[in-house]
C-alpha cells in the first residue's frame, strides 16, 4: 500500500511539471507579443513539439537532482536548491539547444520560460506544505486548551529539532510552552518563535506560571546530580519528566533520537568509559574464547562484546540449561551459529571441562562462573568453596594443560577483607590464579575486581522495583549501608581491557567511582516512579543479613596499587605467598569439604585469608535452617 501511493505521488508531482511545462511557454509567448495580438505562425506551429521538447528536459533534469525523491510536506532549504539547480541547468540547455539549432526563439522568451517553470513548480511543491501547515494550525487551535503544556530543558539542536517533531505531530496533544537553558548567551532569544526564559534557577516560576505539565531534557550529556535536581522540582509540582534521545550517546543523530523516561543508570552513572579500542580488538580478534557462567549477567554481556570485537569463535558454558536455552535465541538472532558453541555442565567436573578444552583448544578463558549471593552461601559455605574455589582450580589447571593464552577471573570486592563465605571464597580464587601463574610459563593469569552491577540477576534495583510497584515498603539493610555500582556494559568493557593489558599474576581493580548510599538509592527510585519517599513509600530499615559489611573496600592494606594508561583501572601488586605453604592449605581445605560439621573447614579458610572475619548469624537470622550444617 506505502509503495503504491509513493509511485502515485511521484507520477502527481510528474504530471504537474509537464502541466508547468505547458503553461509557462504559452504564457512566455503571450508575454512577448502581447496577449491580445496574434503569435507569429512559425511559432505556433512548433508550440507542441517545443512543449513536449522542454517538459522532457525539466522532467529529466528533476529526476537527476532527485526533486521527486522529498516529501514537499516537510520540504526545506536543500529542496529548493534542487529546484534551482535543475530550472538553471534546464534554461542553459534550452537556450543552447535553440542557438544551435537556430529556431530563433526570442532570447527573453526562454528566460521567462525558465522562470515561470521554476515558480510554478514550486508554487505547486509548497501549496502542499501550506495546506498541511494550515491544517495543523486549525487543529492546533482546536485543541490549545486541551494540550499538555510542554517544556523543553535545552535549546541547542536537539532541543529545537524536538520542538518542530512536536509542532508536525500536533495529534500528540502536546504543545511547547518555554525553553530553558543553563547557557546565558540564549536567554531571552527564541527558538522557533518560542522564548528560552532562563536556567535552572527560573525552573519553580516557569513551571507554576505556564502551567507545565511535562519538562523533557534535551541535552545530550546531562549530569547525574543536575538530573536528581531536576527531578525534584518536577516531582514536587507533579510534572512528568522525560529525555529525549540517548543521553549516553553523543554520536546518536538527532534525527534519530526518541523520547524517553529518565532511568536509574543515567543517576548513577559517571563520565564514559575511552576504551582503547585497537588494544581489545588485538586481544580478541580472531580468537577461540571459552567463557564459563556464560549466562549470567557479567559472562553473558563478555560474551556479546567479544562477538562484536571479532571473535573467531565463542564458547557459552554454563550449567543453567534454561539459560544456555534463552541465551542461544538471542545470539542466533544477530550471528551466524558458526561464530559460537554452547555447552552445558559444571566447572566442578573435571572431566567434562577437559572435554571442552579438547574440543575447541581456547585461547581466551574468562571465568565468570561463581556463586555470588551472599546470604544463600552463608546458608551453603561448602558449596560456595567447592564451585568458587576448586571450580576455579579446575579450569585453570585445565587451561594450562592445553596452553591457553590468557586466564582472566572475574571477582569482586567483597573479596578484600572478606566478612562472608562468598567473599571469602573469591579471595582464595584470586591466590589461585596469582600461584597458577607462578607455574605457568604459557599461561598468564589474572583477576579483575570490581563491585555491584546495575541490572544483574539478584541485583538490588530490581527487588526495589517490585517492591515500589507493590505498594511498599521498601527494605534497606541500614541507614549508612554503602555500595559501590557500575553499568554491565561498562564493567564489561574494562574487563576486556584490562585482560589486553595482562601480563600475568595481576589483580586489576576498577575504578567504581564514590560509594552509593542504599538509602539514597531507594529514595531515586521512589522519586522515579512518580512518588515521594516515607510520603507514598515507606523505607523499612532490616538490619544487617549475614556476612554483609556496611562497606565494601576495593584494595587489601598490604596491596600496592599502581596506575595503568586506563585511569579506570588500576593494577594491585600482588601479596608474596609461598606455592607449597598454599597448596598444602587448599589441600586441607578440600579434605574438610568431607568432614560434618562446618568448624574445620571455616578454620581452614581462615588460615588461607588472614583478613577473614565471619559474621556467623546464621541461625539467629534463620533459625534452626542450616542447610549443610
Amino acid at each position: 500500500m506505502k509503495k503504491a501511493s509513493r509511485i502515485f505521488y511521484i507520477a502527481s508531482l510528474v504530471i504537474w511539471d509537464f502541466l508547468c511545462t505547458w503553461f509557462s511557454v504559452q504564457i512566455g509567448f503571450k508575454l512577448k507579443f502581447g496577449f491580445f495580438r496574434a503569435i507569429p505562425k512559425y511559432y505556433l506551429n512548433n508550440q507542441g513539439s517545443y512543449i513536449l521538447f522542454c517538459a522532457l528536459v525539466i522532467i529529466g533534469l528533476n529526476i537527476i537532482f532527485r526533486c521527486y525523491n522529498s516529501i514537499w510536506r516537510h520540504a526545506g532549504l536543500s529542496e529548493v536548491i534542487r529546484l534551482v539547480c535543475s530550472s538553471f541547468l534546464f534554461g542553459v540547455i534550452a537556450i543552447s539547444t535553440d542557438r544551435i539549432l537556430r529556431q530563433g526563439i526570442p532570447f527573453e522568451v526562454m528566460l521567462l520560460i525558465t522562470g515561470l517553470i521554476f515558480l510554478t513548480m514550486l508554487l505547486g511543491r509548497f501549496s502542499v506544505a501550506v495546506v498541511n501547515f494550515t491544517k495543523n494550525k486549525l487543529r492546533s487551535v482546536r485543541k490549545k486548551k486541551q494540550m499538555r503544556h510542554v517544556l523543553i530543558y535545552g535549546a541547542g539542536e536537539l532541543g529545537a529539532y524536538l520542538h518542530k517533531k512536536l509542532y508536525d505531530h500536533p495529534e500528540d496533544g502536546m504543545r511547547v510552552v518555554a525553553f530553558l537553558d543553563d547557557k546565558k548567551e540564549l536567554h531571552g532569544c527564541k527558538v522557533s518563535g518560542i522564548r528560552v526564559y532562563g536556567g535552572f534557577d527560573e525552573l519553580p516560576e516557569i513551571l507554576d506560571d505556564l502551567a507545565v505539565d511535562e519538562v523533557i531534557v534535551a541535552i545530550a550529556n546531562a549530569d547525574k546530580d543536575f538530573l536528581k535536581q531536576l527531578i525534584r522540582v518536577c516531582k514536587s509540582r507533579k510534572c512528568v519528566i522525560r529525555r529525549f534521545g540517548t543521553i549516553d550517546n553523543l554520536e546518536e543523530r538527532v534525527e534519530n533520537a526518541r523520547l524517553n523516561t529518565i532511568n536509574l543508570e543515567e543517576l548513577l552513572r559517571r563520565d564514559s568509559v575511552h576504551l582503547n579500542m585497537k588494544a581489545v580488538k588485538n586481544f580478541v580478534q580472531d580468537k577461540v574464547v571459552l567463557v564459563t557462567g556464560g549466562c549470567g549477567s557479567i559472562g553473558s554481556e563478555i560474551c556479546r562484546q567479544v562477538l562484536r570485537y571479532g571473535a573467531k569463535r565463542l564458547i557459552v558454558f554454563d550449567i543453567n540449561e534454561n539459560g544456555l536455552f534463552a541465551f542461544d535465541n538471542e545470539l542466533k538472532e544477530v550471528y551466524d551459529q558458526s561464530r559460537y558453541s554452547i555447552r552445558l555442565g559444571s566447572v566442578r567436573d573435571r572431566k567434562r571441562m577437559d572435554e571442552i578444552f579438547k574440543e575447541f583448544e581456547p585461547q581466551l578463558v574468562f571465568h565468570a562462573a561463581a556463586h555470588k549471593h551472599v546470604p544463600m552461601m552463608e546458608l551453603n559455605p561448602k558449596e560456595a568453596i567447592k564451585n568458587n574455589v576448586f571450580g576455579t582450580i579446575n579450569v585453570a589447571q585445565i587451561a594450562i594443560n592445553h596452553q591457553a593464552e590468557k586466564f582472566i577471573l572475574i571477582s569482586t570486592d567483597k573479596a578484600v577483607n572478606p566478612t562472608n563465605i562468598m567473599g571469602a571464597s573469591k579471595r582464595i580464587a584470586e591466590m589461585v590464579i596469582q600461584m597458577m601463574d607462578k607455574v605457568s610459563d604459557e599461561t598468564d593469569f589474572a583477576a579483575v575486581r570490581f563491585g555491584n552491577v546495575l541490572g544483574s540477576n539478584g541485583s538490588v534495583v530490581p527487588f526495589f522495583q517490585k517492591q515500589i510497584e507493590e505498594g511498599g515498603p521498601v527494605t534497606v539493610t541500614h541507614p549508612e549501608m554503602r555500595r559501590y555500582f557500575m553499568t554491565i556494559p561498562e564493567a564489561v568493557q574494562l574487563v576486556l581491557e584490562a585482560g589486553a593489558m595482562a601480563q600475568g599474576g595481576e589483580i586489576f581493580v576498577l575504578d567504581m567511582g564514590e560509594p552509593v548510599l542504599i538509602y539514597d538509592l531507594a529514595c531515586d527510585m521512589i522519586r522515579l516512579s512518580g512518588l515521594e519517599p516515607e510520603k507514598d513509600i515507606q523505607i523499612v530499615f532490616t538490619g544487617l543479613r549475614p556476612g554483609e559489611k556496611l562497606f565494601e573496600e576495593i584494595s587489601l592494606a598490604e596491596e600496592n596499587t599502581t596506575k595503568t594508561s586506563n585511569n579506570k583501572i588500576y593494577i594491585n601488586k600482588p601479596v608474596d605467598n609461598d606455592f607449597n605453604w598454599f597448596a598444602q592449605n587448599v589441600k586441607h581445605l578440600e579434605e574438610t569439604l568431607t568432614l560434618p560439621g562446618m568448624d574445620e573447614m571455616f578454620d581452614s579458610v581462615k588460615d588461607i585469608v588472614s583478613t577473614f572475619e565471619h559474621n556467623d548469624n546464621v541461625k539467629e537470622i534463620y533459625g534452626n535452617e542450616s542447610a549443610d550444617r
